[in-house]
């Protein structure tokens, strides 16, 4: 028996190749819009929600043997040792950040494979995206190194931050600046310890000096703001309000021997009228643009101090 085969001619035509060829633009465009690799369909970019309003952004992956910040390594010729190359100078490419940050040099993001090629050395933890996270050591060309949590590439939590000059700063961390609770010892050997906000002394905390003042009490964008005590070297001693690092509205200034003066401030200067009481409390004189004025009850300055709080001495 002869079983009979036809064939069919090809119905390939260049119509059809052209409507192939706008499927395929099309499909490539699709995977583009939708953050994937045009010609595989692997996931290269994802959309994140950040700041107070949760506005959308959309942010490179790095995958180890999917892609590298934001490119597929599949379909670059990694068998060619100049892709090779190319795969490699791009993973240690800095990005450039997104906020300024005078206190934390710039990290930079890289896989595993290619983190050794880069000014700046890391060995630790990281995520699936390549990213360090958990805990790790991370140096800078220039000698900073912290030590701490990570959290998707930048350190967040607890972390101490070596400076080259023998500075340093231990407590935690939010989105790569100083945040919270911690201790910052400077350069010039002042030591401050107490809250952070985005990387500036904010809140309550306490600041030794290396001339051996102290204060204590509210700080507002790396400044004494708000009320505080300054203690100085002398034994002298200034309760009341900062403005900007500088003494503004009513203080109470208490001598070594234990007299007080109650003055209003401007600008870290005595304004107006202000009042002495002597070390027991029984006496009293009138100052004037911080001199002594004469002897006054103490019922007048009571008064006194009154307009001092009031601002109006």
């Amino acid at each position: 028996m002869v079983t009979i085969v036809s064939r069919r001619k090809s119905s390939t035509t260049p119509e059809n190749t052209a409507n192939l060829d706008d499927l395929s633009t099309e499909l490539r465009s699709q995977r583009i819009r939708d953050g994937l690799c045009p010609c595989c369909g692997t996931q290269l970019f994802e959309t994140v929600r950040k700041g107070l309003l949760r506005k959308k952004s959309t942010r490179p992956l790095s995958v180890a043997g999917q892609c590298i910040r934001g490119h597929c390594v599949p379909c670059m010729n990694i068998d060619n040792d100049e892709d090779n190359s190319a795969i490699i100078a791009l993973a240690a490419t800095v990005e450039p950040s997104t906020e300024a940050n005078l206190l934390v040099p710039t990290a930079t993001t890289a896989p595993v494979q290619a983190h050794n090629r880069m000014d700046n050395s890391y060995s630790g933890n990281f995520n699936n995206y390549g990213e360090r996270h958990g805990e790790g050591m991370l140096t800078w060309k220039n000698g900073d190194k912290y030590t701490g949590s990570f959290w998707n590439g930048l350190p967040e939590g607890e972390g101490t931050l070596t400076f080259s000059d023998g500075s340093e700063y231990v407590g935690s961390w939010k989105d790569n600046k100083m945040h919270g609770k911690g201790t910052r010892r400077f350069p010039n050997g002042n030591v401050y310890t107490g809250s952070y906000q985005e990387g500036k002394r904010s809140g309550d905390g306490r600041c030794y000096y290396a001339n051996g003042d102290m204060y204590t009490g509210e700080w507002g964008n790396d400044q004494m703001n708000g009320f505080g005590r300054y203690y100085y070297s002398n034994g002298q001693c200034f309760e009341g309000f900062f403005l900007e690092g500088s003494r503004n509205g009513m203080g109470k200034y208490q001598l070594t021997d234990g007299r007080v003066d109650i003055y209003r401030y401007k600008n870290d200067n005595r304004v107006g009228q202000g009042a002495r009481w002597s070390a027991n409390r029984k006496k009293a004189w009138r100052l004037d643009n911080g001199k002594i004025k004469g002897r006054i009850s103490l019922q007048v300055a009571s008064e006194i101090a009154q307009r001092c709080q009031q601002g109006a001495s």
